[in-house]
C-alpha cells in the first residue's frame, strides 16, 4: 500500500501523531494535492458513471474546483485559527494535513451506487471531525478552539460562495 494512503488512513482513524508527522513533512504537500485530486476524480467519476454519461471536461472542472475548495477551506480555517483564535502554525501545514483528511469523503461513492444520501453525510461529518483534529494539531488549539476554527472557516467559505455565487466545496 502506498505510504500516502497509509498516512491518510492513519489520520482517518483520528491518529494525532499521523497529523503531526504530515504537518512537518514539507515534501507531502504535492502528495496532498494528488490525493485531493484523486479523491475528487473518483467521486465525480462515480457520479458520472451512475448517471451513464462520462464528460471529461466536467470531470476536470470538478477536480479543479475540488482542489480550489480544499485550499480555500484550509486557508479559511488557518485564518480563523490564527487571527481570531490566536493559534499559531503555518498555512502550508494546514493545507497539507487537511488534504490528507479528505479520505472519508469517499464514503459518498456508496450514495451514488445505492441512491441514498446517508453515507456522504457520514463521510462529510467524519471529514469535518478530522479537520477539528487537524486544526488542533497544526495550530496548537484546544478542542473547543479547533472546533470554532473549523466552524468559522466553513462559515467564511459559505459566505464567499454566496457572494460569488459559486460552489467551492461540496456540502
Amino acid at each position: 500500500m502506498n505510504e500516502n494512503v497509509r498516512s491518510a488512513l492513519r489520520l482517518a482513524s483520528f491518529d494525532r501523531q499521523a497529523a503531526r508527522r504530515i504537518s512537518f513533512d514539507t515534501t507531502a504537500t504535492a502528495d496532498a494535492v494528488m490525493l485531493v485530486a484523486a479523491i475528487e476524480a473518483v467521486l465525480v467519476g462515480a457520479l458520472l458513471a451512475t448517471a451513464r454519461r462520462f464528460d471529461l471536461i466536467q470531470l476536470l472542472e470538478a477536480v479543479i474546483l475540488g482542489i480550489a475548495g480544499w485550499l480555500i477551506l484550509a486557508a479559511a480555517i488557518w485564518l480563523m485559527g490564527t487571527k481570531v483564535l490566536k493559534g499559531s502554525g503555518e498555512i502550508e501545514a494546514m493545507i497539507r494535513v487537511s488534504g490528507f483528511a479528505r479520505l472519508p469523503l469517499l464514503a459518498g461513492i456508496v450514495d451514488y451506487l445505492t441512491g441514498r444520501s446517508i453515507f456522504g453525510l457520514i463521510g462529510l461529518a467524519w471529514h469535518l471531525a478530522l479537520l477539528v483534529i487537524v486544526a488542533g494539531v497544526v495550530l496548537g488549539l484546544r478542542l473547543k478552539e479547533a472546533l470554532a476554527a473549523v466552524a468559522l472557516g466553513a462559515a467564511l467559505v459559505a459566505v464567499v460562495q454566496l457572494v460569488f455565487r459559486t460552489a467551492l466545496f461540496r456540502l
